[in-house]
């Protein structure tokens, strides 16, 4: 009974509008100039005002259910984008999960902490984990063609995927020669260029500004060491940011190196039959390890290695796995959203973007990502909240009323900086933990 009410719920109370808002400029430059704007969305959306920093196949979903959901009323919008872009990935995921690994595991995934999260909030991250979950099974069942596909369109969604192709093809090299090597390659690139191609050629410049040097040069921010800086001098990082923009880049390549030297070294040690049990651990070890050291620390990343972390681990290590992760996204990114819109909210004072370097009305955002229903429904059920029916207009007003969001304020520099480092090292220990795990499937 838990678990449909989490998830009603999730797909009820609303969205994060911060990010919808950019999505949603993405249809009506699409709605204005038709074909030419689907094609040339990346010199339309202008930055700052308008940003792109995905590749073409996350906007092109998201215009696709946007248009249908404005067929209905606007209270219904955000629940049929959270069905399409959330839900039927998550429960697709399920559906494999309790084939290979039985229903309580499925369970597990729909009620893990990583997955309620974009649940509430909405992003494409699932749709991520569906596809690197869904190609990592079926290289398992050795359907190589599928797997190269379902990677290929996880890397149109986000192009982090693509770190994972190089354990792919060893795997395959030391398997099969240079043949499926090869196979997987041009499936792989040709899905990936055929859909990119059009739309760097038509606006090249646009298209690198938007999906590379976009993210390469924006601050470090959210749960990350390397956003200690943004959190501390606000819109004055800028000042030292050219100092540490990449430089997060330098360690993970170096452990990125150490990765798959051990994954190659293990191989090649206990036998290529191995390699079947050690791909899946890992997969979720590489995204883990790209979690915990980029320099935006977005929580809702974490969604992407669990499905793939929950199909290579024994079932006495699932246990612990959905513990960290649960612990992580309480005292991590919930600490960190509430901190990053209630306490400015109830001051009526704006909140800092670090993604822009800009100031914004936290109270704008927090009205325009909840569901204003919700206040109505909680004064209909309990007679206690039915004060708040009066806020159904301007839900963010109430929490001015408690003194405890000054005190808040006041110090919410200093509960970040301790919720990062508290998920920093959460996020430590579940590395070496999963990485202290690999010896029992040799």
């Amino acid at each position: 009974m838990l678990i449909p009410i989490l998830v009603l719920s999730a797909l009820f109370i609303g969205w994060n509008y911060y990010d919808v808002m950019w999505w949603i400029k993405w249809y009506r430059i699409v709605e204005e100039h038709h074909l030419t704007g689907l094609l040339n969305l990346y010199r339309l959306c202008r930055l700052p005002d308008c940003k792109v920093p995905y590749p073409p196949l996350a906007f092109l979903i998201f215009v696709s259910i946007y248009a249908i959901a404005l067929l209905l009323p606007a209270l219904f919008r955000p629940l049929i984008l959270k069905l399409f872009l959330v839900l039927i990935p998550g429960l697709l995921i399920y559906k494999i999960m309790v084939k290979l690994k039985g229903k309580d595991i499925g369970l597990i995934w729909l009620i893990s902490i990583p997955f309620l999260q974009i649940l509430f909030a909405l992003q494409f991250d699932v749709i991520v984990a569906c596809m690197i979950f869904v190609s990592v099974y079926m290289f398992l069942k050795d359907r190589i063609d599928v797997s190269a596909v379902s990677l290929g369109l996880a890397t149109l969604v986000k192009h982090v995927a693509v770190i994972l192709l190089p354990f792919y093809l060893l795997v395959l090299k030391l398997r099969g020669g240079a043949k499926n090597v090869y196979r997987f390659l041009f499936i792989y690139l040709a899905l990936t260029g055929g859909i990119i191609l059009p739309f760097f050629i038509s606006t090249p410049r646009e298209f690198i500004d938007h999906v590379l040097l976009f993210h390469s040069s924006r601050a470090p921010q959210d749960l990350t060491f390397w956003a200690i800086p943004s959190i501390i001098l606000g819109n004055n990082i800028s000042s030292v940011q050219h100092y540490i923009d990449n430089l997060w880049l330098f360690f993970f390549s170096i452990c990125y190196i150490l990765l798959f030297t051990l994954f190659y070294s293990q191989i090649k040690k206990h036998g290529i039959e191995t390699s079947c049990k050690l791909l899946p651990i890992y997969i979720s070890i590489l995204l883990l390890l790209y979690i915990t050291m980029n320099k935006i620390g977005n929580l809702n990343y974490m969604v992407w290695f669990v499905p793939t972390a929950l199909l290579a681990l024994k079932r006495e290590h699932i246990t612990t796995l959905y513990r960290l992760t649960a612990t992580i996204g309480l005292v991590g990114a919930l600490t960190y959203a509430f901190m990053l819109y209630i306490p400015p909210a109830a001051v009526n004072a704006p909140m800092f973007i670090v993604e822009d370097l800009a100031y914004w009305n936290a109270r704008a955002l927090i009205a325009q990502s909840i569901n204003y229903y919700i206040f109505y429904i909680a004064s209909v059920l309990q007679s206690v909240l039915a004060y708040m029916a009066s806020f159904i207009y301007t839900p963010t007003d109430f929490v001015s009323e408690v003194p405890i969001f000054r005190v808040l304020y006041i110090h919410r520099s200093a509960i970040v900086v301790a919720s990062l480092m508290s998920t920093q090292i959460l996020l430590t220990i579940l590395l070496v933990t999963l990485i202290n795990w690999i010896k029992e499937y040799l």
